[in-house]
């Protein structure tokens, strides 16, 4: 073939600017200056020039040789220039972090929600795509069928555990999130041979939401041995494995998109199989350290998962959980919460769960100065900003946590609305108190007191967890896993919550007549029913624990606990409740 064009020419084509071409900056100066040399030149020799023409012609990007794409033949899914990339793909939805491309496919446009001017409304109310709609169910984890009780905090704590057993994942939607990753690390190790893939933040802790991201970290084999930094170092290679992922057709045609210039550089993708939505950086193992400390933390403080899957929640409904917005992320609101729990006195080891998200509504709504103080939790405490050098720079309107893996490290400098993120703290306290102190003074009804918080619109939810099922039952991929996790027997809502939490018996009235015939007959009687309590709990642990031997006739609340081997109250309560259930339905059958 001859060859007209010296090899030194630059190879002028039309790709896509979105995933292929990086942003210039410094180190890309002189292509920089190079193409606005051309465009000068290309404008003198115009009389009119239309300032729109080098847009919608895609004069001012440079081919990498990653694509090979055309003028006159460019790719079905290919973005159209930058006004119709912020539309979104009609074949997707928009790739930015909205709540309408929870599910991948096509949707007519006026099923989809618009995107918002602001990610979040500046009165810190719930955004439109998560108000509630008239015939919805606006509190899907409430248990309805529960038998009212005068007991307000027996009932809040009842209701936290029902939604986070409601939110949490399922056992297939673990295994999907799995396999993705195996897969996607298959690639990766394709390209950068002794690479690792690894999740972290609320995919690794477990907390995540079912429209959550996959958060992954491709960590090169340099940075494993010496924690030497090697892959995606400079702009043209973090392009470079955008152009590699979108060759490789794991992603859906359309999605990939790179943020290269952020602090954390990241790219962006949804997975062609499941409609998962991944974020990868590269070469970063602070993600990896907080998963361990996370983990420590849940081991001490149980309650600490479920007061966070509310927080989350309170958050996400709001527009106010996203950090690029200034929003508050996953692993401060962990800090947040592991620090009141901190606080607490000393051998409360099972607060209330009630009593603990009030405090930290109150806490942080209404008392904690985050202008002035500053968070540590190793060793857990406070400190005044001032008396600190690395913080010496923090404006007055952030909020300062020490990163409890690196005391240099600042991890929620970057939450700029947590003027507005602590606000809306201190109106769910005020919302919370109201619900009840008014249920207070009714009689016993069974009503959710967190749905003037959490109430809303989860069709979403619902949605993203019936196409997963849908993908697990039905997708050979999937078929081997069968065995080991079984299809639930409703999509998305299968797994029940353990049975709740009992709250205290109500004291028994005054015997005034046995007080009038005698000033010891009430002593002697509040004794007798305390023996009867004993001995009935006896009984209780004889029936539903055979497999106990030695269990005296009257027995205390905590020697039944250590008795039976349960490492809490809670845990005892949930397991003879559903000892009782399974005897009930075998005397039945």
């Amino acid at each position: 073939m001859e060859n007209t064009v010296p090899s030194t020419t630059p190879r002028w084509s039309n790709p896509d600017p979105y995933t292929v071409l990086p942003p210039p900056d410094e180190s890309q100066g002189k292509k920089k200056d190079f193409v606005k040399l051309i465009r000068k030149a290309r404008i003198a020799a115009q009389v009119k020039p239309e300032e729109n023409d080098a847009i919608e012609s895609n004069e001012d990007f440079i081919s990498l040789g990653a694509d090979d794409l055309t003028v006159d033949q460019p790719p079905e899914n290919a973005p159209r220039g930058p006004r119709g990339d912020r539309n979104g793909d009609p074949a997707l939805g928009n790739r930015k972090r909205t709540r309408n491309d929870e599910i991948v496919g096509p949707a007519p446009r006026s099923q989809r929600y618009e995107k918002p001017d602001t990610r979040f409304n500046l009165d810190g109310s719930i955004i439109q795509a998560y108000r509630t709609i008239a015939g919805q169910d606006s509190t899907p984890w409430f248990d309805r069928s529960r038998q009212a009780t005068f007991h307000l905090g027996a009932a809040l704590q009842n209701e936290i555990v029902d939604f986070y057993h409601w939110v949490k994942p399922r056992p297939f939607e673990d295994v999907i999130r799995t396999d993705l990753i195996t897969r996607f690390e298959r690639l990766m190790q394709n390209r950068f041979p002794g690479s690792q893939l690894h999740a972290f933040g609320s995919y690794a802790s477990g907390l995540y939401l079912p429209v959550a991201d996959v958060d992954l970290v491709l960590l090169s084999r340099s940075f494993i041995r010496q924690g030497r930094k090697f892959l995606c170092q400079k702009i043209k290679d973090i392009y470079s494995l955008t152009a590699y992922i979108r060759d490789t057709e794991i992603a859906v045609p359309g999605s990939i998109e790179t943020i290269a210039h952020a602090r954390v550089p990241i790219i962006k993708f949804v997975d062609r199989l499941t409609g998962l939505k991944v974020d990868l950086s590269f070469d970063n193992n602070s993600g990896l350290a907080a998963n361990r400390t996370f983990q420590q933390w849940k081991e001490h403080f149980p309650a600490m998962p479920l007061i966070v899957s509310v927080v989350k929640q309170f958050l996400l409904l709001r527009g106010l959980n996203e950090v690029p917005t200034g929003g508050l992320g996953g692993f401060s609101i962990i800090c947040l919460v592991t620090s009141l729990l901190q606080h607490l006195p000393h051998g409360m080891s099972e607060p209330n769960l009630g009593g603990v998200l009030m405090d930290f509504f109150d806490f942080y709504g209404n008392k904690f100065d985050f202008s002035t103080v500053g968070i540590e939790l190793n060793p857990p405490g406070y400190f005044h900003k001032h008396t600190r050098n690395i913080y010496q720079a923090n404006s007055r309107d952030r909020l300062s946590i020490i990163d409890p893996n690196n005391p240099d490290n600042d991890i929620s400098v970057s939450t700029k609305e947590i003027r507005r993120v602590f606000k809306a703290f201190a109106e769910a306290f005020h919302a919370l108190s109201q619900n009840i102190r008014s249920a207070s003074f009714l009689p016993p009804q069974n009503i959710s007191l967190l749905a003037s918080i959490i109430g809303g619109n989860y069709e979403s939810y619902h949605t993203q967890r019936e196409h997963l099922f849908e993908l697990y039952a039905n997708h050979p991929r999937f078929v081997q896993y069968h065995n080991t996790v079984p299809l639930p027997l409703l999509p998305g809502n299968s797994t029940p919550p353990p049975p709740p939490i009992s709250p205290p018996p109500p004291p028994p009235p005054p015997e005034i007549g046995s007080q009038e015939l005698s000033g010891h007959a009430a002593p002697v009687a509040k004794v007798g029913k305390k023996r009867q309590k004993f001995m009935d709990r006896a009984s209780r642990l004889r029936l539903l624990r055979p497999d106990l031997k030695g269990i005296p006739q009257f027995i205390t609340h905590e020697q039944a606990i250590k008795l039976g081997g349960y490492s809490n109250e809670a845990e005892m309560v949930r397991d003879l409740l559903a000892r009782e259930k399974t005897l009930e339905q075998h005397q039945a059958s």
